[in-house]
């Protein structure tokens, strides 16, 4: 019976050290590094930010490192401490200076925001954190205020319809659209179809979806779709401008299509 608790002893402390090791190499690397590899490697970056080290934050880390053993290489974890001159830039980035803390933030290869777990996250959460890639590129785009034309094709050129190109060209639209190729027979795909609400087997011709900041479904418009109509959708969601006197602004918002990360 005393080998037995010594040998549970032994281990539990093996496992705490080990847990502590690895806590202090992800807090000794540079999280702008950090950053960077992730995205020259195509990863995606779960960073727990906190304050101090305690056991708020250990068991957060812990709870982050144990969810992201299923993802296989696609992420990586590391830690920031808030208060660290080298990271504010980051905490304001991320607008998390006023947050709960600790938190994981789930950072995509190309910079997007995607999830935000204060105290305490799952699995699940983790798995929702990891978007598809057209998602990321949209999430991304949304996050630097641009409206989002979801455009769909079976080929690797983009056929954008006609009323989307005409709006690209109205000069309170032109510098705030974004346009993101999407093929309709990629199944890695098919989380961000039912989110956006589309079945790829209904879509003939040019079809896009566009979204608004944070991640507002506006509508969808196929080849029938004019300018003057998609102007108005967009109007009508108030997403015309950034005036925030601007009648429009005040109109009620459609359904959400891509996650806001919040």
């Amino acid at each position: 019976m005393t080998n037995r608790i010594y040998t549970s002893a032994l281990m539990l402390s093996c496992c705490l050290a080990l847990s502590t090791a690895a806590w202090g190499q992800s807090a000794n690397e540079s999280l702008q590094a950090t950053l960077e590899q992730s995205a020259q490697a195509g990863k995606f970056t779960f960073i727990v930010f906190h304050r101090d080290t305690g056991n708020a934050t250990r068991s957060l880390y812990q709870q982050t490192q144990d969810a992201l053993t299923t993802q296989g290489d696609r992420a990586v974890i590391a830690t920031a401490p808030v208060d660290a001159p080298e990271v504010r830039q980051y905490v304001e980035k991320f607008g998390i200076s006023r947050a709960p803390m600790p938190m994981t933030v789930a950072v995509a290869p190309n910079g997007a925001l995607t999830g935000l777990y204060p105290r305490t996250v799952t699995p699940e959460q983790i798995t929702a954190a990891i978007v598809p890639p057209t998602m990321m590129r949209c999430m991304k785009e949304l996050q630097d205020q641009k409206l989002v034309f979801v455009c769909f094709t079976r080929t690797d050129s983009v056929d954008v319809p006609q009323g989307v190109n005409g709006v690209r060209q109205l000069p309170q639209f032109k510098d705030r659209i974004s346009l993101v190729g999407i093929r309709l027979d990629d199944p890695a795909e098919a989380r961000f179809y039912q989110q956006m609400q589309v079945d790829p087997n209904q879509i003939a011709g040019p079809h896009a979806v566009l979204i608004a900041p944070p991640g507002v479904l506006v509508g969808q418009f196929n080849a029938q779709a004019s300018t003057q109509e998609i102007a108005a959708a967009i109007h009508k969601a108030g997403q015309c401008c950034d005036d925030p006197n601007c009648k429009h602004n005040h109109a009620p918002q459609a359904t959400r299509a891509a996650p806001n990360a919040r």
